[in-house]
């Protein structure tokens, strides 16, 4: 059935044109009924795809390996195949525009969003991004690339002013936003918080129109970060199209004010409306309702795909003697924090409600011969919520009701009862219906049963106004939201109270929490630490010390790891570190498993027998690792980004602060791999830098011609050949040195190829390196510089097979 035309700028008046460009709600544009143009709807996000959720339930979605996880796969067929598994769970979620991928570069080890990254390299992330936009778009739904641009870390983010040169982030930062609309014709772009040159991402000309449009050609629509517009004349002069969310908007009647007072030109208005219009031409919008019932689906093919992609992305960073496979019959102690609270995903707008997903404590307990559990360590930030195993309502049923007023009054009446699972709930511009999401009133009522006697820690944080109470306890009481903001919630919530109460085992207590939300936004959080026994690593140590093997699976969380908040380390947090140095003293065959969405230290590194990078895998992420653990996989990930010994070592950490407002990219183009590689500085595991379980052999390199023109593409082509009884993962990269005296790092990957080389056989393996990886910006444009080139062949940036010389002329 053809979709419903649309109507033409010419048939919307004035205030029709700037209501259509301001958000109408947190996910949605205001749709104009007079001349039929529905309402557009978007939603998070990069791993995942989360819709509304309302209320304390939130539609359960497929959960794919997050930004980081999907880099150290290179692989692009992949990366395409997940782009279409979020394609389709776009529609069926209802959404017409995926907020996602971020393509932001990994410039230092600590941003709070390195795990939403792909890689610290632009190419390796252009290669990955391409084909996922497409992948995307090929549903009829739109991806919006974020954040442009320079939004590489979270430390005052809103207001940070970047200090980059045109060079370094057109060559670097620039580069996978420009591949992404240039090769994948992407319609959507997010402009970024953060400022530069003085003017914030969303207002700036030079961004959004110069390059974005007149150079890309770029033909979508441009949406704000969420509250990430400031300023109404400079944003619609510049080219920003959606301002989000709403109903508060620099657009709407602040637009049209600006019109009719002559500080904007209506032809500005008309283009940005013009953009809008073709957006929702393209996601047809016309035929998809934004208000159609969020579906879920669980479909067996698709987990398999996110195991597949769990395995793909496990970089084996240390394996000796031939510590893993794990060998059949072999009893396992399984140790450390998160083999039993496995983190799948990290926090902030990429989190979502994951399908039905299990622990790596159980997908081992499932398929291992033996398998014993001690947890050695506790690393939660803050007291972890309450969930409903013991949880009840005042009903008796698992979990605590949640009674919603509409409006702020708690007299009100209740107007919708739910329950929620768990004791902290998130309200992302969603209420159920009949709740206006704007102003509301919350009441959570039931108990919880301690587990343990003993004195239990509370903590608690609201965004709103309210009281926390549990037992007789007042946690938390804010009535006139006058309590200072922490950095919880993306900064809206309240500083942490804490207090603590006796309980005894299988004594219920009650709990009782009242707040209000407002502005679309609101969140709840109450933690209960329970006592733990003293001897918890001595217990650990005491179970490695009896298994044949022990597997310790250490990490973070989205505590540590969110939107909003940078970390202050690269340490493991807790007694991680102390529990890893004295299970390799008891067991020599100790694998650690690393679930972290980015880099930690590993000051034991060399005490333990193996070491397998998860990060946050997705919800297919137990399975797939226990997969490679077993040997029924071969590791396939290799690492997107350096890690370092020592967070002092990264290029960019002596820049990382700002100062007086402003950072400084002072490392230049020496970023990530190239920095070290400038120093001489030895990463704890250098970029590109992954084993497999199969043994290869690479023969004599060679180009398909020793000399090119500028503009031309050449291949490299590299015999490969698996030695070993298994198949053996090869990634062949290659790195371009170019003529001395114009300032460049000493190497940079141009291109790529992944293979799995069948044992006894023998593969040619071709990476195409395009023009592109040739050029240089000078000032006034790119330029390619004529002379003697290197071809560098390599299995990671330190590990360079062979050299090759190219002519460009």
């Amino acid at each position: 059935m053809p979709s419903t035309p649309l109507p033409a700028v010419d048939d919307l008046t004035l205030e029709e044109k700037c209501r259509l460009l301001g958000g109408a709600s947190t996910w949605r544009t205001h749709p104009i009924e007079r001349v039929g143009i529905p309402a557009v709807k978007m939603s998070d996000g990069p791993n995942g795809v989360r819709g509304d959720g309302l209320g304390a339930r939130r539609t359960p979605g497929v959960v794919i390996p997050v930004g980081i996880a999907v880099g150290a796969t290179w692989n692009p067929s992949l990366a395409a195949e997940l782009g279409d598994l979020l394609g389709t769970e776009s529609r069926r979620k209802g959404a017409h525009v995926l907020l996602a991928p971020t393509v932001n570069l990994q410039r230092t080890p600590i941003g709070g969003r390195v795990f939403e990254c792909l890689s610290e390299d632009p190419e390796l992330t252009a290669r990955l991004a391409v084909p996922l936009v497409e992948a995307v778009q090929a549903h009829d739904v739109a991806v919006t690339v974020k954040h442009f641009v320079a939004n590489d870390t979270e430390i005052d983010r809103m207001s940070v002013d970047v200090d980059v040169d045109d060079r370094v982030l057109r060559e670097l930062y620039l580069r996978p936003f420009e591949a992404t609309v240039t090769e994948a014709a992407a319609w959507g772009i997010m402009s970024a918080y953060n400022q530069r040159g003085g003017e914030h991402c969303a207002a700036s000309r030079e961004l959004l129109t110069g390059i974005l449009r007149d150079e890309w050609g770029f033909d979508g629509f441009v949406v704000s970060d969420w509250y990430g517009s400031h300023d109404t004349v400079a944003s619609i002069r510049a080219g920003l199209t959606v301002p989000m969310p709403g109903p508060s908007t620099i657009y709407g009647e602040r637009l049209q004010a600006a019109v009719e007072a002559g500080d904007v030109e209506e032809p500005l208005v008309d283009a940005q409306v013009e953009d809008l219009l073709r957006l929702m031409a393209r996601v047809r919008v016309t035929e998809r309702d934004s208000e159609q019932a969020e579906e879920t689906v669980d479909d067996p093919a698709e987990r398999a795909l996110c195991r597949r992609a769990v395995v793909e992305g496990l970089v084996l960073c240390r394996n000796e003697d031939a510590a893993l496979p794990i060998p059949p019959g072999a009893s396992v102690a399984v140790i450390g924090p998160n083999a039993e609270d496995t983190r799948i995903m990290g926090g902030g707008s990429a989190s979502l409600q994951a399908l039905p997903n299990r622990s790596l404590l159980q997908a081992l307990a499932d398929r291992a011969a033996s398998v014993v559990h001690e947890p050695g360590v506790r690393i939660d930030r803050l007291p972890p919520p309450l969930t409903e195993e013991v949880l009840r309502t005042p009903d008796g049923e698992p979990g605590l009701r949640v009674d919603y007023r509409d409006g702020l009054d708690p007299d009100s009446p209740v107007v919708v009862t739910d329950v929620t699972p768990e004791t902290m709930l998130r309200f992302f511009g969603s209420t159920p219906e009949g709740v206006d999401p704007e102003r509301f009133h919350v009441t959570v009522t039931g108990t919880f049963v301690p587990e343990r006697s003993g004195t239990h820690l509370l903590s608690a944080v609201l965004t709103g106004a309210g009281r926390i109470e549990v037992g007789d306890v007042a946690v938390l009481e804010d009535p006139d939201r006058q309590l200072p903001r922490g950095p919880l919630f993306f900064g809206f919530g309240s500083e942490e109270q804490e207090a603590a109460i006796e309980c005894e085992a299988g004594v219920a207590v009650p709990i009782r929490i009242t707040t209000t939300g407002r502005g679309g936004y609101a969140a709840i959080r109450l933690g209960v630490r329970a006592p733990e026994p003293p001897d918890m690593i001595a217990r650990a140590v005491a179970a490695a010390r009896d298994a044949d093997v022990a597997v310790v699976v250490v990490g973070t969380n989205d505590e540590w790891e969110t939107e909003g908040e940078d970390r202050t380390t690269i340490a493991l947090p807790g007694d991680q570190d102390e529990l890893v140095r004295r299970v390799a003293e008891a067991n020599p065959r100790t694998v650690v498993v690393v679930n972290a969405g980015s880099p930690v230290s590993m000051p034991w590194v060399d005490d333990v027998a193996a070491v397998l990078l998860a990060y946050f895998g997705g919800m297919e992420m137990a399975d797939g690792v226990v997969d490679v653990l077993l040997g029924d996989a071969d590791p396939g990930g290799r690492l997107p980004l350096t890690y370092p010994e020592a967070l002092e070592d990264t290029p960019a950490w002596r820049w990382y602060a700002p100062v007086d407002g402003v950072q400084h990219y002072g490392e230049g183009l020496l970023m990530g791999y190239r920095g070290f590689d400038a120093a001489g500085t030895v990463p704890l595991f250098p970029f590109g830098h992954g084993l497999s379980y199969g043994d290869a052999d690479w023969g004599a390199a060679s180009l398909s011609s020793d000399s090119i023109r500028a503009g031309d593409p050449v291949e490299l082509t590299v015999p490969v050949q698996a030695t070993g009884e298994r198949a053996a993962t090869v990634v062949v990269q290659a790195y371009l040195s170019g003529p001395d005296g114009f300032g460049r790092p000493p190497k940079v990957l141009a291109g790529f190829a992944k293979v799995t080389v069948a044992p006894g056989t023998e593969e040619p393996v071709v990476v195409t390196i395009p023009p592109e990886a040739f050029r240089r910006w000078d000032g006034d444009g790119w330029v390619v510089d004529e002379g003697t080139w290197e071809v560098v062949v390599a299995a990671s940036a330190t590990d360079v097979r062979q050299r090759l010389h190219l002519e460009v002329g």
